[in-house]
This record gives structure tokens, C-alpha cells and sequence, in this order.
């Protein structure tokens, strides 16, 4: 079922209906059509403050990517289309008030549709980084998420980048901005990239065309979030296998011709089917570069109806069979060196879900997971990282029932559900050489909700 409110309160007839109900009718969000383009900011007016960042790093990102630059805030009459906040010289409690002055000035005059980014100090927990300075950075994140809350009515997103030190290179953080201030974040907000310093990034990378030459893998990938990441990644210039079980067959094969890759047939819940993968990949393109593990299902009940298999099934296929394949990949050095990993998790890894424990357990494990792969390959430079999609407009939710749809919707901070491209877009960011400054990390595509999905 439709969103009713998105799809009608755009209308001339029905919005002035609503408005008289009192009801906020969500706003259109112009989400990325067709591949990266590198400057994105062209014709629009970001409105920058610099702090202990080298000014020159935010001035040539800006120039890179297109943007018309103002210092600290614009007329009363203007709209921005970007806040830039450099807050990596905030030490103390007073100078908090650095944030309440810039975002007080500019907050009102954000256009729609408009992009709000935050770059801050990793907080140091050791007695050397002074209690003040790690307590006014870590209040960073609480001002951050609260103001994309506030914003969010326009389809306005809010996100804070933390870096290691204030010496973070042009190189570093360009592709992270990159995705932050274009229409393929559409559905991210009121979330926090870490930007680790040892991620090797040699040279300025634009994310335009970045995966030339890639090969991919998506399982899962003959429909929903795995059709719509399979193209977003062959837009991009990957050859990407689709994958998916032999009663998916017809469909995973249409997509595959579709983008001019290959497909794969495996089950997943079979222990061969990593044999069956690594060894495809081998003979077929000596290696991968990039593994999508997006296949998973649901068996939901209550703990206490769940059968036995059903607990079994989920984990074996959600969470076993994903490191099965990973650790068969990684010991034969199928992976490229450079090599990108990306597992699905969920919104419930992290809030939990009614008649979902095993699920959630599966979620949550990935989270983990890929933490912990990550510190295992930083010296191959393979990244590993997460994306727990939220309310996402799928087959699966439209099965919900009418209201917890609706709050599933509503419970936004962009009052609406995400779309499978928005989970693709941002698989296809962590996909790429920019996002070598990204591992171990879980990215939340929900529009700044927890609600369980």
C-alpha cells in the first residue's frame, strides 16, 4: 500500500485539506537519478564555519565538488542548501556556544531538500584528553541528532563526521562529504561516520564512475534492496554477480541481462554454497572486489512459539552462511587486496523486535561482526561495514499491518519510509576506494528512526 499522505498531499485539492486537518504532509525527497556526479554543489550556496580544520581542506572541497561558499551565515531572505560546521576546535563548555550562534543563524533559512554536516573530534576516553574536551565533543552528537529532528520536515538530513585529529587530509574527507551532500543520502540522517586516519587513500577520488573495473558480488540480489544495490553498483561501472537461491532463478537472471553482469545460483542455507561461490569467482574473474552479503530471511514468532527450526533456519542463513563465505573468501585470497565487504543488518540489531528474537540475534551479530572482521583485515586495507536499513518500502513491509505501517512512516525524522535505492546508495558509498576511511562500521538508512524493521 502506498504512503497516502506522500502520494496525496502534494496535490493542490488535498494539501490545503491537510493543512486545515493540522497534518504535516512529508516532503518529496530528490533522491540520486542515474550515476554519481562529481559536482554535486553546483549552483548551490553552502554556508561554511571553520574551526581547528586547515581552512584551505573545506575551501578546495567545496571548489571540488562545485559549491558557492559563505562564510558563517547569508542574507535574511536567502536559502542555504548546505551547513558546513567545523567543530573541531570546541575544548571547553563555553565554546559550545560556537554551535548555538552558527546553527541559530542558519537553521531557519535551510532550503528544502538541504544537507547539514558537523565534522568533530573522535572523543578521547584516556586521562590525557581531558574530561571538558571529551564531554563538549561528545555533546556534539546529542546537538546533531536533536537538530535532525528539527529539520527533517524540509527532507533536510543532519550528520556528524568524526575524525581522529584535526590534521584529517583533503583526500579524507572529500568522498565522505561527497555522499553526505548528495541526493544519494536522501534517506541517512542523524548518524555518525568515523573517518579512521590509517584508511589508505593515495589521491583525491571523486565517487563518479569509481567502480570501473570492480568486480562484485550482491547475494540476494534478484529482487527488493539486492536488485536495487546490483544496479546502483553496475551503474557505477562494476561487473556485478547477481546471486540468489534456484527458485529465484528467472527473475536473479533478467537483472543480471538487464546490467550486463552474471548470475549465480546458490542456497545460501546449503554449507556448499561458499565452495560454490569462491570457486565461481576464482575461475570466472580470478578474484572479487567487492562482496555484498544482502540474502536473509524472517521466520517470526514470539520466543516462547518459536519452533526450533525456525530459530535454526534464520541464524544459519542471516548470520553462518555470511561468515561461512567470508571466511572461505578471505583464506584462499579470493578478496582482493583493497577489497570492500558490506553486510546487511537492521534497524532491529539495535532496538530489538516483537516476534523477532531470532532475526534481531542475526541482525545484531552483524554489527559485531563486522567490527571485529575489520581490525582482522586493516593491514590487507579491506574494509568491513554494516547498513541497518529502517523502514524501507519493500515486499516485506507491505505485508505490515496498516498501523504499524503508518508508524513506521511517521516515526521518521523525514516522516516517511526509505526506498530500496536509498539502502543501495549507500552500500554503493561503501563500496567504493573513497570509503577506505570507513570500516567496522554499522550505517543506519531510516531516516533517523529506531524503530524495528
Amino acid at each position: 500500500m502506498a504512503d497516502f499522505l506522500l502520494e496525496y498531499g502534494h496535490k493542490p485539492g488535498w494539501k490545503s485539506i491537510f493543512n486545515v486537518l493540522g497534518i504535516t504532509v512529508p516532503p518529496r525527497l530528490e533522491r540520486l537519478k542515474g550515476s554519481w556526479k562529481k559536482q554535486i554543489l553546483a549552483g548551490k550556496k553552502v554556508v561554511t564555519a571553520t574551526g581547528g580544520i586547515n581552512a584551505s581542506v573545506i575551501s578546495n572541497i567545496n571548489d571540488e565538488l562545485g559549491g558557492h561558499a559563505l562564510i558563517n551565515s547569508l542574507p535574511a531572505d536567502d536559502r542555504a542548501d548546505v551547513l558546513l560546521f567545523d567543530a573541531t576546535g570546541i575544548e571547553t563548555v563555553a565554546q559550545l556556544k560556537l554551535l548555538y550562534d552558527f546553527f541559530h543563524a542558519n537553521a531557519g533559512k535551510l532550503a528544502n531538500n538541504s544537507r547539514v554536516v558537523i565534522i568533530a573530534l573522535t572523543p578521547d576516553p584516556s586521562p590525557e584528553g581531558r574530561g571538558e574536551r571529551t564531554a563538549s565533543q561528545q555533546a556534539i552528537e546529542g546537538f546533531s541528532r536533536s537538530v535532525a529532528k528539527e529539520v527533517g520536515r524540509k527532507g533536510a538530513t543532519v550528520n556528524l563526521v568524526r575524525v581522529e585529529n584535526k590534521s584529517v587530509t583533503e583526500n579524507q574527507l572529500l568522498p565522505v562529504l561527497h555522499f553526505l551532500f548528495s541526493e544519494a543520502s536522501a534517506f541517512v540522517t542523524a548518524q555518525v561516520f568515523r573517518i579512521n586516519s590509517g584508511g589508505n587513500v593515495p589521491q583525491l577520488v571523486s565517487l563518479e564512475k569509481s567502480l570501473a573495473g570492480k568486480v562484485a558480488l550482491v547475494t540476494g540480489a534478484a529482487r527488493g534492496i539486492g536488485e536495487a544495490t546490483a544496479r546502483k553498483l553496475a551503474a557505477e561501472g562494476a561487473t556485478v554477480i547477481v546471486l540468489d537461491r534456484p527458485e529465484d532463478s528467472d527473475a536473479g537472471k533478467k537483472v543480471a541481462e538487464s546490467i550486463n553482469g552474471k548470475f549465480l545460483t546458490a542456497d545460501m542455507s546449503k554449507e556448499d554454497s561458499a565452495t560454490i561461490i569462491n570457486d565461481y569467482l576464482k575461475k570466472e574473474f580470478n578474484g572479487v572486489d567487492i562482496v555484498i552479503h544482502n540474502a536473509g530471511i524472517t521466520r517470526d514468532k514470539t520466543i516462547a512459539k518459536m519452533d526450533e527450526k525456525y530459530w535454526d533456519m534464520v541464524l544459519n542463513v542471516n548470520l553462518q552462511a555470511l561468515i561461512r563465505t567470508n571466511n572461505l573468501l578471505l583464506k584462499s585470497g579470493t578478496i582482493r587486496k583493497n577489497g570492500r565487504i558490506v553486510c546487511l543488518s537492521s534497524i532491529s540489531g539495535f532496538s530489538g523486535n516483537f516476534g523477532q528474537t531470532n532475526y534481531s540475534a542475526t541482525k545484531a551479530g552483524i554489527i559485531g561482526y563486522v567490527k571485529a572482521l575489520s581490525e582482522e583485515l586493516a593491514d590487507k586495507n579491506i574494509t568491513a561495514n554494516a547498513v541497518a536499513p529502517g523502514f524501507i518500502e519493500t515486499k516485506m513491509t507491505a505485508k505490515m499491518p496498516l498501523f504499524t505501517k503508518m508508524g513506521g512512516r511517521r516515526l521518521s525524522n523525514l516522516n516517511q519510509g526509505g526506498l530500496a535505492e536509498d539502502v543501495a546508495d549507500a552500500i554503493t558509498f561503501l563500496s567504493s576506494p573513497g570509503a577506505a576511511v570507513i570500516s567496522g562500521q554499522t550505517l543506519r538508512v531510516c531516516g533517523g528512526s529506531y524503530i524495528g524493521a
